[in-house]
């Protein structure tokens, strides 16, 4: 039978993640208390100590390896001490006796050699081995007991190799968690390379299609409108203005399309310096809306001459009026529609706001960006954009913009 997983409670605090100093601490402290534990009779009864001396002893050398982790200096002073001390207080006639290096001893003083070398510089671990050595043999020559000389060299070697071969190891550990960390910063800067070229390629495409569908079209549009009153001499005068209002705002979406196309193929550059649209522009935006048919009024546009305010948030305003009113034009066709302008406290409010169409609109295939498009405009800026039906029927898109420079603005003006 498959074993149902437990479903987590939502009010249930997720576990604290413990660190791995504490991991490695506690497994230090519990190696330092059972060292210490045999350390101690070893001392006192094959070593001949003082059963006090060699408590204090013990417990200051396998203390040692748990305070390497925070004052590695302090630790190297306490455990070379502790070689030499339990050297020199070693009193035994016995000729077989390990001196003047016991097992414990050794065991404690390559511990603490590896911990040296795993958590810190190579010097370190290099003074504590050269320490230990020193005092193990300084002892050997202060205080020769009854053990045979070449005891006690074959001791002094064996001390040596092993303590020194655990500083090895514990070198080449670092090393290879070095190299780790390095090869895993590696791979994140070359995922994040990758991610930058595939969105590079995406702008190419982006702008190739855009280029052979779109502007194609917006090209045949200014051709046809611009040379409708050759084509037909007889055409009616408001009919002629009419095509040069047609011919002008595909000449101006063109314009428009070229810097987009220069940003999309071209991430190292601005696009072309072509004036960007702002608050100035948005009475000749509504205005050009009523010629093509829309049924709309404006209050406040008297507040868009001020002139003060952010270049970006000028902008972002225009591209939410011109998209609030295309969307008017799309999904609701002859409704009365008002747009509303309000400063208070450095924001501008916008609200665009239409009835209910005066006759069943078939719905408008899309993909449904221009409203996501609205709000990332305004929050290029701090600002915020609401959408809701009215009970009338109709909609409204309400947005305040922060007029005043904010960080964002700020940063695009700063980059090249």
């Amino acid at each position: 039978m498959a074993k149902s997983k437990r479903r987590r409670d939502p009010d249930e605090q997720p576990r604290p993640q413990v660190k791995p100093v504490v991991w490695v601490s506690g497994v230090l402290s519990l190696l330092a208390v059972a060292l210490a534990a045999v350390a101690v009779p070893i001392n006192a009864v094959a070593l001949g100590m003082p059963l006090m001396l060699a408590f204090l002893l013990s417990i200051a050398q396998a203390g040692s390896i748990g305070v390497a982790l925070f004052y590695p200096r302090s630790a190297i002073v306490i455990s070379c001490s502790a070689v030499f001390l339990l050297a020199m207080a070693a009193r035994s006639d016995d000729p077989a006796a390990i001196w003047p290096v016991s097992v414990t001893t050794l065991i404690g003083h390559g511990l603490l050699l590896g911990v040296l070398g795993v958590s810190q510089a190579w010097p370190a671990g290099l003074r504590c081995w050269l320490g230990g050595v020193a005092a193990a043999v300084g002892a050997a020559v202060l205080a020769p007991q009854s053990v045979p000389a070449n005891a006690v060299a074959g001791n002094l070697i064996v001390f040596g190799a092993v303590t020194g071969g655990v500083f090895g190891g514990a070198l080449v550990v670092r090393q290879w968690r070095q190299i780790s960390s390095q090869l895993v910063q590696e791979r994140r800067l070359s995922a994040d390379e990758h991610a930058k070229r595939v969105i590079a390629e995406e702008k190419t495409r982006i702008a190739r299609e855009l280029h052979d569908v779109i502007a194609h079209s917006m090209s045949l549009i200014n051709v046809q409108a611009t040379t409708a009153q050759y084509r037909h001499p007889n055409l009616d005068p408001r009919l002629i203005a009419e095509f040069d209002e047609m011919a002008a705002a595909s000449r101006q979406a063109l314009g428009e399309m070229r810097s987009v196309l220069g940003v999309l193929r071209n991430g190292q550059t601005g696009g072309e310096l072509v004036p960007q649209p702002g608050l100035a522009r948005i009475p000749e935006l509504i205005d050009s809306a009523g010629r093509a048919g829309v049924d709309v009024s404006a209050h406040g546009t008297e507040l868009l001459e001020d002139g003060t305010g952010s270049e970006i948030a000028g902008i972002a305003a225009y591209r939410i009026v011109q998209e609030a009113l295309s969307n008017v034009t799309r999904h609701a066709p002859g409704a009365r529609t008002e747009v509303r302008f309000a400063r208070s406290g450095g924001e501008l409010t916008i609200t665009v706001r239409n009835s209910a169409p005066d006759r069943a609109v078939t719905p408008v295939q899309g993909g449904g960006h221009g409203l996501v498009g609205m709000q990332e405009r305004a929050a290029i800026v701090d600002g915020n954009v609401h959408f809701r039906h009215l009970d009338d029927g109709g909609y409204e898109v309400r947005a305040v913009l922060p007029l005043h420079p904010t960080e964002n603005d700020a940063q695009e003006r700063e980059d090249p």
